[in-house]
């Protein structure tokens, strides 16, 4: 075994060094108070062989071991502090502030304050059903049985909270204030509102709770399948009655949107300064084959969409009427910034004045469903795009429609001469529509307008009919006026 040889006393906290025949060893105390004896050894590994030796391996032994007991000390420390923030979460993130607090988190992309005022009612409802059935006031009181709960109820019966109040401060224009109640089914697309709404609130608070992923509430809960999208584009036919004889801002939005698949919000609000290349000092502009670049207003996307015939004979129409003024169309901007309610109502009540059927009632829904509106138009402009070969890519590249990953795989095989091509195969599709109505109907206008004509006009129509259409025409006999035109087809 040896003899033990003390050297000295060292100061306290630097241990002792001893030697056990030719090995020299430090006796110390470790973290927890155990005493603990270890071999000392030089940078290679190898037994020291003089005191002076172990005192400097001593020194740097030691100096190890409390950096690795500062790092324990420091995680614990972090452990106890992480704990008490989780409490102090837990305590202070109530379902009342919730919604706000997870507003200030980072987000992908800033909903508008009409999106909020939604996503916020969504919450509220949510909250009103714990309140009501377990009388919860923190988030973290709630756990996949509730939130499983308040999902199932909503799909069977609706909302939790059906009556509805209208605070003066928040609709000032608005002719009565009072409660009323709101019930019934809702849709699919709704119910996976409500579900995504409290899941990304619960998403947002996660790491402040000390929560994982999977220990959100909803996160196991599967949305439900979307049916097909209910609403209808507008017939040929219709579009014709459309665009016959309207008044000039329903005439200029709808000419915006069918010549370039954007939202009432972007058309309403388009900027000449969003058309490519404009001058404000071009005093008579030509903009055909111009791109409208536009960050749009609901999804925050960028789209290119170009200037083909139709929409820039209305441009430049229109140009003359509103170039001193920053929008394209100066009224529908300003309806839409400050009396949206307004628009859609005038919008919605000339569709309907011609006839063009634009609600219908579903079962179990107090609310009629629109079906055909102005974003029939962007339907129209998909639509008749497929009908005329336009590349997917480039129709979504102008549409704008899809997600941030989809937007960058499709936009790079869409380019500016690929989006003017597609776009060219459509032309002429406004005066398409104008040409809706039957042959008869023309028959009826064309016999009308001629026997209302003078001598001098009836020899044009003459000539020019039988310049054209090579149909036969019958001199009036018996002492009749006017003339019947008869299409030998």
């Amino acid at each position: 075994m040896g003899i033990l040889k003390k050297i000295k006393r060292r100061p306290k906290g630097m241990g002792r060094i001893y030697k056990v025949k030719n090995t020299y060893y430090l006796q110390y105390t470790d973290s927890e108070g155990v005493r603990k004896s270890t071999p000392l050894k030089d940078g290679n590994d190898e037994k020291v062989t003089s005191y002076r030796d172990a005192e400097e391996a001593a020194k740097v032994f030691l100096e190890y071991h409390k950096k690795i007991y500062e790092i324990d000390t420091r995680e614990d420390f972090l452990k106890k502090k992480a704990e008490l923030k989780k409490l102090r979460a837990r305590l202070t993130i109530t379902l009342d502030n919730a919604f706000e607090l997870h507003l200030g988190k980072p987000h992908v992309r800033n909903a508008n304050e009409n999106v909020l005022k939604v996503t916020r009612r969504y919450w509220e409802d949510f909250v009103c059903f714990l309140k009501n059935n377990y009388r919860f006031k923190t988030l973290d009181e709630v756990d996949r049985a509730h939130a499983e709960a308040y999902i199932a109820h909503i799909r069977q019966n609706g909302r939790w909270n059906t009556k509805i109040a209208y605070v003066k401060a928040n609709c000032p224009v608005r002719r009565k204030f009072k409660s009323y109640d709101s019930g019934g089914a809702l849709s699919n697309t709704t119910l996976n509102r409500y579900h995504s709404t409290c899941k990304a609130v619960f998403s947002y608070l996660l790491p402040d709770l000390g929560y994982t992923v999977e220990e959100n509430p909803f996160y196991f809960i599967p949305p439900l399948k979307l049916k097909p999208e209910n609403r209808e584009i507008f017939t040929d036919e219709e579009l014709g009655w459309i665009f016959a004889n309207p008044p000039e801002m329903i005439r200029g939005l709808f000419t915006i949107g069918i010549c370039t698949g954007l939202r009432l919000s972007d058309a309403a609000t388009l900027r000449w300064s969003e058309i490519e290349l404009f001058d404000a000092k071009q005093r008579n502009p030509d903009f055909l084959h111009r791109e409208i670049v536009r960050l749009t207003i609901k999804t925050k996307s960028w789209v290119k969409v170009p200037i083909e015939a139709e929409l820039n004979d209305f441009l430049r129409k229109q140009y003359k009427i509103s170039r001193k003024n920053e929008y394209i169309m100066p009224e529908a901007a300003d309806l839409y910034w400050h009396h949206r309610g307004v628009l859609n109502t005038r919008i919605q009540g000339y569709l309907n004045s011609l006839g063009i059927v634009t609600q219908k009632r579903i079962p179990g829904r107090k609310k009629a469903q629109s079906i055909k509106g102005f974003h029939s138009l962007r339907h129209c402009f998909c639509y008749y795009a497929g009908l005329n070969n336009v590349p997917l890519p480039v129709v979504k590249s102008i549409v704008g429609h899809f997600s941030y990953a989809m937007t960058e795989h499709y936009q790079k095989h869409a380019d500016k001469k690929a989006r003017i091509q597609g776009v060219s195969l459509m032309k002429g599709i406004i005066g398409s529509f104008n040409k809706a109505q039957t042959y008869d109907q023309l028959r009826q206008q064309i016999n009308e307008y001629v026997n209302m004509a003078p001598d001098s006009v009836i020899d044009k129509i003459h000539a020019a009919i039988l310049q054209i259409a090579g149909d036969v025409i019958e001199e009036p006999q018996n002492g009749e006026t006017g003339y019947l035109i008869e299409n030998k087809q």
